[in-house]
Parts: C-alpha cells; sequence; structure tokens
C-alpha cells in the first residue's frame, strides 16, 4: 500500500479469479503449453498482470518463452479473430461470453495453482483505533449482502437492475452466468475470512516482480477480527 496505514479487513473474493484462456481445440490446457505461444492481456500492469506472473512462476514456466502482447481490454474479440493463441482474462466472465459466441474455451485458472489474496474491504488503522464499531458494522453489512446473493442469486440480479446502469439492457443468460460463476469464487466455510497463506503468497509473488523491495509485516496488512 506505499507505506499508507492502510488494512484488510474482510476478503470478499476467497480465490483470486485470473485465468487464461484458450480456444478448446488448440491443445492449450496447462501453462506449459504456452510455451512459444501468443498470449494476449489488457496490459503489463494490474491484478490480470499479477495473476498471469503467478501462474507461470508456480508453474515452473519462464514467462521469457511465452510472447505476452498488451492489447487493451478486448480479450475476447482477439481470441474470436484469432490474433493471438490464448488471452488473459477472469475466469468469472470473458469464458461465458466467448461460449455464447459459440467458442468454447480452455480455462488455466490461477487458483487451480496458487492461492492468492483478492478483492476485499479494506480501511485504514485510525478508523479502526477510533471507530471499531463503524467497521464492525461495515463487514456485517457487506457479508449479508455476500450471503444473501449466494443464497438467491436471482433475486440479487433483479436487485441490481436498479443501481448498475445498463444492467437492463445487458445479455442477460451471459450476465446472469457471470454472477453464480462470479459466486463459485465468494464461497467459504468462513465467509470473508483472510487465509494467511494466500498473503504470503501473494507477497513472494510482488517480491519476485518487484513491485515490493522487501518482506512486510503481513500481520499489520490484514486481520479476521471483525469478522463473526
Amino acid at each position: 500500500a506505499q507505506d499508507l496505514p492502510v488494512v484488510y479487513v474482510m476478503a470478499w473474493w476467497q480465490d483470486y479469479p485470473v485465468a487464461v484462456a484458450a480456444p478448446a481445440d488448440s491443445g492449450i490446457t496447462t501453462p506449459a503449453d504456452l510455451i512459444g505461444k501468443q498470449v494476449g492481456i489488457p496490459g503489463l500492469y494490474g491484478a490480470s498482470y499479477i495473476g498471469y506472473r503467478a501462474l507461470m512462476s508456480a508453474a515452473g514456466v519462464s514467462s521469457d518463452s511465452v510472447t505476452l502482447d498488451s492489447i487493451g481490454y478486448n480479450q475476447v474479440e482477439a481470441l474470436y479473430e484469432g490474433q493471438v493463441d490464448a488471452v488473459v482474462i477472469y475466469a468469472n466472465n470473458e469464458p461465458l461470453q466467448l461460449e455464447s459466441q459459440g467458442v468454447p474455451v480452455n480455462v488455466i485458472r490461477v487458483a487451480d495453482y496458487v492461492h492468492l489474496t483478492s478483492n476485499g474491504l479494506i480501511t485504514n488503522q485510525t478508523i479502526i483505533t477510533e471507530h471499531p464499531d463503524l467497521v464492525q458494522r461495515m463487514v456485517a453489512a457487506t457479508l449479508k449482502g455476500l450471503q444473501d446473493t449466494i443464497e438467491d442469486p436471482a433475486e440479487a440480479y433483479e436487485i441490481s437492475k436498479l443501481y448498475v446502469e445498463g444492467l437492463d439492457k445487458a445479455d442477460e443468460t451471459v450476465q446472469r452466468g457471470v454472477l453464480v460463476a462470479s459466486i463459485e469464487f465468494w464461497k467459504a466455510n468462513r465467509l470473508g475470512y483472510s487465509d494467511p497463506q494466500s498473503w504470503e503468497n501473494m507477497e513472494q509473488v510482488l517480491l519476485e516482480m518487484g513491485l515490493l523491495q522487501e518482506h512486510l509485516d503481513l500481520s499489520q496488512a490484514f486481520t479476521n477480527e471483525f469478522l463473526p
């Protein structure tokens, strides 16, 4: 967090959703199959790039053995038109879009190779110290929304139409599928729980990428104390 005193207080996504997708008939089913291939990615930054690097590292495949092309957020079109051999995507999103266009894909999930911390709820240390009750209520409300969505995604989708611009005009079959697929990344025996190992794994990836210069005190980076 660039030395900012922020603290992660609730894990929304239990598994990292980034993945690599390739046409089902491509023979690409593992990271090793990407050697010598051309892979499209939105850019050399952000969650997609971190996930890709983590995947290749966990699989023992050198990133230099793959041609990585920055293509912007055009993964569906690039794969559909055969511009690249594979694309870095979100496992809960683009595969459904591609399959709706008649392009079945093989999906190589980062989460199947390494457990990384992902999207969640953060605040700062001052708020935790001075207003712990506020943090507790916010976590509880977010978890309630997550649990309700997991239990009744159809109703959650209908409610979302009132707040998400353009959702009522979207391809409903695909978007409902995206929600259902996303829920699989949220589920946990203890909803909202942060796994210390996932933080250690993420720290190691960021160190290897040069995005961190030294090890951090991870006990200060996250907490499970506000979970029920």
